[in-house]
């Protein structure tokens, strides 16, 4: 395996870039020699004959590899009795934080109640899925996760209360998803965009129309008048009492533990996102931010640079998505925090794949009970070009990427180790939450659909607010 040619930063430390670049889970990897646990390790020489040990993935599948956790966990439970006068070292009270235990752990009725078919799906109740050992649902876990206090187990009954976030994940196809969400179902959104045409300066959360890209002909799209994509944002969100308001379909951020304070105990927030293979998405984001100069991370220095040269530099990626799961934004990274972000993903969120775009986009509908109400025909039209074609896919800059093996690959697993185990559990995962959903059909976004733009108009019992026919060229209405 080719070793990585590395850039010593100066005087041989690791010099952290500005705070920007740590926000955004970008660090000066040391030499190989000084590698902390978190940062890519060299590969060791394989004997004659060995199949490659890529990314430190070891021979284990991800199942094995948390089997092997859970046994280590165990024995060092066993091993040291935590003391009574460090309430830091006891268990989270159960119910409060805890995984749903192996079902002979708890209660030998259970199969019996299953059999009885009291647990019965039904069309308006997101079933909690029965734990199972050999299930990548189940763990055991000293992470009582308390800053995510204020967002769901992805398991528990889905209520109408609830607030759909999407938490938006660069180049990995979550444009798709969110232009699907405002531009084909209409969805009141919570984004970035609530606060332009001067609403930044609104006292009161509402729903407003603010003029979007394009010409006097577009139809404009309702927001929630809140930024949620910024701290500063979020926190003007809640002072304002977001949640509770009840006005936005769904919300939309780059961020995790930053959005727990904007909701509440009676307005909860449900994790979904788009996951992409880490090596796939580094290679995407490089051609992207080389020519993308409308965005603030554009690099127009990289259109003279390698794949290599990128993978070497202190612009790229490491780990972003354990360091962001995790809350480590900067700094090494150990196996606790891969253990957390495995975590963070297993009980809060909903997940899904870009190389599963439509299934996944199926899959969200279905579970949090996604049906047409505008326009049947033309909303469904919407989706079809989108979960097809892609919002944001770069087409024109496209490259062919490297293959397993190959040293911009190799350069590339060795700044996500952490991450590439991190999607193996992701993609075992989106298996299994099938079941959340297993009993609703896969076109569930046509049941029982209204149309309030047809004539006569229809509307759904519980009533629907249609999107107000505001055009670019019309005076500013909110």
């Amino acid at each position: 395996v080719p070793q990585a040619n590395w850039q010593y930063p100066q005087g041989g430390q690791m010099q952290p870039q500005n705070w920007q670049q740590q926000q955004n889970g970008y660090y000066v990897p040391p030499p190989p020699q000084q590698l902390p646990g978190g940062y890519a390790q060299p590969f060791p020489q394989q004997q004659s004959g060995m199949q490659p040990n890529n990314y430190a993935m070891g021979y284990q599948s991800p199942l094995e590899w948390q089997q092997q956790q859970m046994r280590q966990q165990q024995i060092q439970q066993q091993q040291q009795v935590p003391s009574q006068e460090d309430p830091s070292q006891q268990a989270p009270p159960e119910g409060e934080g805890a995984p749903p235990p192996p079902p002979d752990a708890t209660d030998t009725a259970a199969p019996d109640a299953a059999a009885s078919g009291t647990a019965d799906v039904t069309a308006d109740q997101v079933p909690l899925v029965a734990a199972n050992a050999e299930s990548a649902l189940v763990t055991t876990s000293n992470f009582a996760l308390e800053e995510l206090v204020n967002f769901k187990d992805s398991w528990d009954p889905y209520e109408k209360t609830d607030i759909p976030v999407f938490w938006h994940i660069p180049k990995a196809g979550g444009s798709s998803i969110k232009d699907a969400m405002g531009g084909c179902h209409r969805f009141v959104q919570a984004t970035e965009f609530g606060i332009t045409d001067g609403h930044d300066a609104d006292t009161e959360v509402a729903v407003v129309y603010p003029r979007v890209p394009g010409d006097a002909d577009t139809d404009r799209s309702p927001f929630v008048n809140i930024d949620s994509s910024t701290v500063a944002g979020i926190q003007r969100a809640k002072e304002m009492g977001f949640a509770d308001a009840q006005l936005a379909d769904v919300v939309v951020s780059p961020f995790v533990y930053e959005l727990n304070d904007l909701f509440t105990p009676t307005a909860k927030g449900r994790f979904f996102s788009v996951f992409r293979h880490p090596i796939d998405r580094a290679v995407s984001m490089f051609y992207y931010i080389r020519v993308a100069d409308w965005e603030p991370s554009y690099k127009p220095e990289l259109k003279d640079w390698t794949l290599e040269q990128y993978a070497q530099s202190d612009i790229v990626e490491n780990n972003w998505m354990t360091r962001q799961l995790s809350n480590t934004l900067g700094g090494e990274l150990t196996e606790e925090n891969l253990n957390k972000a495995m975590e963070v993903v297993r009980r809060k969120f909903l997940v899904g794949l870009m190389s599963q775009i439509e299934p996944t986009m199926a899959r969200a509908e279905k579970f949090f009970r996604w049906t047409y109400h505008v326009n049947p025909p033309n909303q469904e039209a919407c989706r079809e070009r989108l979960m097809s074609g892609g919002a944001n896919s770069n087409k024109a800059n496209k490259k062919e990427g490297p293959k397993e093996g190959d040293e911009a690959w190799t350069l590339l697993a060795h700044q996500n180790n952490f991450d590439l185990r991190l999607y193996a559990y992701i993609e075992q995962l989106f298996v299994e939450q099938e079941s959340f959903v297993k009993d609703l059909p896969d076109n569930f976004r046509n049941v029982d659909a209204t149309c309030c733009k047809c004539y006569p108009q229809t509307f759904p019992p519980e009533g629907f607010e249609c999107p107000e026919p505001v055009k670019n060229g019309d005076p500013e209405t909110a």
